[in-house]
């Protein structure tokens, strides 16, 4: 019988090694911390849910027995977008309106606008008022209210008279806001900074060279505190254009042409003034041009009479 070679012994013996270490790491107790976390200690549901339940018990939202539908019936897709919605930040609107309206009376109409704004704690920001050829009024009023109370403030001018144009629009400025609200706290970081430089800086071409960054840091932040003021007012007042239009009168029929004997002797007199006038003008003309006609004149007249003495 041939003898084994030295690697198989060798082989054979880490083959017994690995079994032993399995079979005694298999049956002695190991501690807590090496063991796995199991799906209960993390929250997760046993593996045989299926995928739409496991993904509503991984984001927090209720399941109920196998339906998709929350606590309150709400469904999976109405779930993410709440959760959305509250995710994303408020948006700042500036919301503006233009109304046209035809009114019995215009001025009647302004005042009620009047009270109107002052009611809803509004302010004017522009008036005017004028009258056609007709005669029929309008007038044109600029305001600001509240931004909680437009579609209020909205709705009670439309009532004033009949609507004959109403536009609404607004203008979303929440990147503009936010991004001059990082600029300003930055500014505001790098004042700090430079105040610190100055209280330790002791040379003083470095003093005045701190003074000068500081100063123009300074006026960049008033400048920014200026725009975000400017930025949540608008945001915080609404504006609304009110144009109001007097309706159409019925105006008296006249007629097209009527007769006057003074009328007739007016113009008359007008066109004999004008004859008068005509007539001088060209007097004064031939009385200018006589140093050119009158020498012709008088060349074209001993020509004529030679003409016939021969």
């Amino acid at each position: 019988m041939k003898r084994m070679p030295r690697w198989g012994v060798l082989a054979l013996a880490a083959l017994l090694v690995a079994l032993v270490g399995y079979w005694v790491y298999g049956t002695v107790p190991r501690p807590a911390y090496l063991l796995p976390p199991s799906e209960e200690a993390v929250g997760l549901p046993a593996a045989g849910e299926p995928y739409l339940k496991r993904s509503q018990a991984m984001m927090g939202a209720p399941v109920m027995g196998g339906s998709a539908l929350g606590v309150e019936g709400t469904s999976q897709g109405e779930m993410t977008l709440a959760v959305l919605a509250a995710s994303q930040r408020e948006r700042y609107l500036i919301q503006t309106a233009t109304v046209t309206l035809e009114v019995k009376e215009t001025r009647a109409a302004t005042e009620k606008l009047t009270a109107l704004i002052k009611e809803n704690k509004g302010y004017v920001a522009d008036l005017r008022e004028w009258v056609d050829a007709l005669g029929n009024e309008s007038a044109t009023v600029t305001f600001r209210v509240p931004a909680n109370r437009f579609e209020e403030v909205l709705t009670a001018v439309k009532s004033l008279g009949k609507p004959l144009d109403v536009q609404v629009s607004s203008e979303d400025v929440t990147e503009e806001y936010v991004d001059v609200e990082a600029q300003l706290r930055n500014l505001k970081r790098t004042e700090e900074r430079l105040l610190g430089h100055l209280s330790r800086t002791g040379r003083l071409a470095d003093t005045l060279a701190v003074e000068r960054e500081l100063s123009r840091v300074r006026q960049e932040i008033e400048r920014l505190e200026g725009r975000l003021r400017y930025l949540s007012h608008r945001v915080a007042f609404c504006t609304l254009t009110v144009t109001l239009r007097q309706s159409a009168r019925t105006q008296p029929l006249v007629p097209p042409e009527t007769f006057s004997t003074g009328k007739v002797a007016s113009d008359a007199v007008r066109a004999l003034v004008a004859f008068a006038q005509r007539l001088w003008s060209i007097l004064v003309w031939l009385a200018v041009w006589a140093v050119v006609w009158l020498p012709l004149l008088m060349v074209g007249w001993f020509g004529y009479r030679r003409l016939r003495r021969a």
